[in-house]
Parts: C-alpha cells; structure tokens; sequence
C-alpha cells in the first residue's frame, strides 16, 4: 500500500516563496548542545528543495555555508514576512526592498563582542561592499562594525527577494 504524502505548493510570488522558505528552515541541536538553522529535509519540500537551497545559496553571498548565514537568512525571512503581514493583498519584490534597511538594523547586533566574533569568523567580512557608506566619517570600531554587519544583512535580504524575483519570473 502506497502512502500519500502532503507536498509543497509551487510559489506563485515573491511573499509565496519568504513564507516557503520560511517553513523549511529548521532548527537542530548539535551533541554540544550549540543549535543552527538549516533547510528541512522532510519530503513536503521535494518539489521545491533546489529553489529554496538557490535562495540560500544567493544569501551565503560567497560565503561557504555557516551558521551566521543560516540564521541571518532565517531571521531576514521572519522578518520581511511581518512586515507585509498587515496587507491583505501579497507583497511585491519593490515594497519588500523598500524594507530591507529597515529589517537590516534591527537584526544586525548591538554587541560590541558578537560584532568583533562575526567579523573573526570570516575577515572579508570587515570590508564594506559600499565604502562610500562610511567615506569621511569618524566613529568607534564598534560603530564601524554595526554598520557593516547592517550593510551585510541588508545586502543578504536584497540577495533572497531577488532571487525570489527571479524564480517567479523563469518559472
């Protein structure tokens, strides 16, 4: 006897995919007690896994894969999909753009310590994309740092609607 499984729809917007997404990250517990985020395996998935892991892929921004992305992508998700929670009618690419500096600062940290930890990890990570963001101006090491963690973050969150985008648009 045959067992019917519940699959995932095929999105049909950019909110579609966020909410997609969304519902496939997962949140596992290492033998050290230390948990990360990652996408399901669970079948429901199936019809839709390479997307999702190319949305992933294109947050990682060059990245090899690590828990700082992972998470980052989850929290960048939870947050863009309660932005447009409040509108009836779904969101597109541009309102979610428009959004993206916005989610940026409140997800980047305020730690002096997880700032400096997240830069260690990964020391292309102390460079600005923009330069022009910080060019002229005098401020502390962990301003500095803030802000390019908000520039990252928001780079990832424009990273994830685009290639959102862009599933639409090729399917």
């Amino acid at each position: 006897m045959q067992t019917k499984h519940r699959i995932a729809p095929i999105p049909a917007t950019v909110e579609d995919w966020l909410q997609s997404l969304a519902g496939a990250f997962t949140h596992t517990r290492r033998s050290d007690g230390s948990g990360y985020w990652h996408l399901s395996e669970a079948a429901y998935w199936e019809p839709i896994r390479d997307q999702l892991q190319q949305i992933c892929r294109a947050a990682h921004r060059e990245e090899f894969p690590n828990d700082w992305r992972y998470e980052t992508a989850y929290d960048i998700t939870q947050a863009l999909l309660s932005w447009s929670q409040a509108d009836s009618e779904p969101w597109s690419a541009d309102q979610f753009q428009d959004v993206a500096f916005t989610v940026a600062d409140d997800i980047a940290s305020h730690s002096t310590t997880m700032l400096a930890d997240w830069v260690s990890d990964n020391a292309a990570r102390g460079f600005f994309d923009d330069p022009s963001l910080v060019q002229g101006l005098v401020c502390d090491i962990p301003t500095m740092l803030r802000w390019r963690q908000c520039e990252e973050v928001q780079l990832m969150a424009l990273a994830i609607i685009s290639e959102c985008e862009r599933l639409i648009t090729s399917a």
